[in-house]
């Protein structure tokens, strides 16, 4: 009588090869090459994965290093020895013990894997680099990581996702460079000129997603920038953009109408309206028809302004720094009239302090809590209690009669 744990064995055996591989596809590639000591049927199953995943590489010495390429040399010529050479999705998560290492056994090796890669009609990829010392820099001293030109050629791409790296050098026409991607998110980038950027994006005619943080445009020139220039940028299939803690004055926010999820820095929205009114009065700033969920940065002087242009909002995050752009004012005004979204769909209402006075916002709490009709609930997260917002606002007068506030704080008063 055949046990158990036989039977199992056998079923597993007897999977087709291609169910094998979707399985292998899911763990790392130093998981699904170890499969090989298995049994004949998997010692050469690894190889036809279309996945090349390297997560949490940590590369601490030139012998790591070394170690490390010729590791991945290595599957790509015995992968290339069983004539397969599809690779769907390769990801490479790397962090360098220090940035000279990088730079001499790390860079060079990295552009060849992936000029070997988008020769396979590659579909997804995922660099991000990293070194221990500066963590989210390669170095100062020797500038980003340069892109592989030969990223350029991939017109199959879906996602992309990099990491510390510089566009610097690339001539961008506004032409479709990425027909297919549907994912951008760019950590740490640095552009020669805005006007690349916005090109770079201008070419990708299909994205659903755009992530963009903490990039660098130098030097900045958005003065130079012709209205043209401005509104060549058009995402029709946007539905999430995240654009925050990039060096730029302004953003073309009408690129971004379709979005049903926006975080983004307030300063962006209002020097866009600001130059385009004062500039080109005929331009201004976009509704936003399909956005339920929304998250503002700073100025929140503008979060009323911004509201009008958001009809059908759900869901509003507001963050709040330690520093202030020599525009704000103090005395807030109640505006005379109320946004639509307060009277009809605004449902949960988040504000992020990392000050302990919140009087200057009280004002704009006490406003939403007046006008949204079906606010269901009020959160307050700052760094200590604040008893006498919470009894102001205890007091205040409720449009909503299900609204529930709450105080997070994230140090109790001793």
């Amino acid at each position: 009588m055949q046990t158990a744990e036989a039977s199992t064995v056998d079923i597993i055996s007897s999977l087709p090869e291609a169910i094998l591989c979707h399985i292998l596809s899911f763990a790392t590639t130093k998981e699904a090459v170890a499969t090989s000591v298995l049994s004949k049927r998997w010692i050469h199953l690894w190889n036809h994965v279309n996945n090349l995943n390297f997560p949490d590489i940590k590369v601490y010495s030139d012998r790591c290093s070394l170690s490390f390429n010729e590791f991945v040399y290595s599957l790509l010529f015995d992968r290339e020895a069983v004539g397969y050479n599809v690779i769907n999705s390769f990801s490479l998560d790397i962090q360098y013990h220090y940035a000279d290492l990088a730079r001499r056994l790390g860079l060079h090796n990295i552009t060849k894997w992936i000029n070997l890669a988008v020769k396979s009609k590659l579909k997804y990829l995922r660099l991000r680099l990293s070194t221990y010392d500066l963590d989210y820099y390669i170095d100062v001293r020797y500038g980003y990581a340069k892109l592989p030109v030969s990223i350029f050629t991939c017109r199959t791409l879906v996602s992309l996702d990099l990491r510390c790296f510089s566009f610097e050098g690339f001539t961008f026409t506004g032409f479709s460079s990425f027909p297919s991607l549907k994912v951008l998110r760019l950590e740490y980038f640095k552009f020669s000129k805005f006007r690349d950027f916005l090109l770079f994006i201008a070419g990708c005619p299909i994205l659903e997603v755009l992530q963009i943080y903490r990039t660098e445009f130098l030097p900045l020139e958005e003065d130079s920038l012709t209205l043209k220039e401005f509104k060549i940028l058009s995402l029709p299939k946007l539905t999430r953009a995240d654009l925050y803690g990039f060096r730029s004055q302004c953003f073309p926010v009408n690129a971004l109408s379709t979005a049903k999820y926006l975080c983004i820095d307030t300063l962006k929205v209002h020097r866009w309206y600001k130059v385009n009114r004062m500039q080109h009065p005929y331009d201004v700033v976009p509704i936003f028809h399909n956005l339920t969920h929304l998250e503002l940065h700073n100025r929140w002087d503008l979060v009323v302004q911004v509201l009008h242009q958001c009809p059908k909002l759900q869901n509003l995050t507001l963050y709040k720094y330690g520093y202030e752009d020599g525009d704000y004012q103090e005395n807030w005004v109640e505006p005379e009239f109320v946004p639509q979204c307060l009277l009809s769909s605004l449902r949960n209402f988040t504000i992020h302090h990392d000050l302990s006075d919140l009087q200057r916002e009280l004002m704009l709490e006490q406003y939403i809590l007046k006008n949204a009709r079906i606010l269901q609930t009020m959160t307050i997260r700052c760094m200590t209690k604040q008893p006498k917002t919470e009894r102001t606002l205890s007091m205040c007068p409720v449009a909503s009669a299900t609204c529930q506030i709450t105080f997070d704080c994230l140090r109790k008063c001793l």
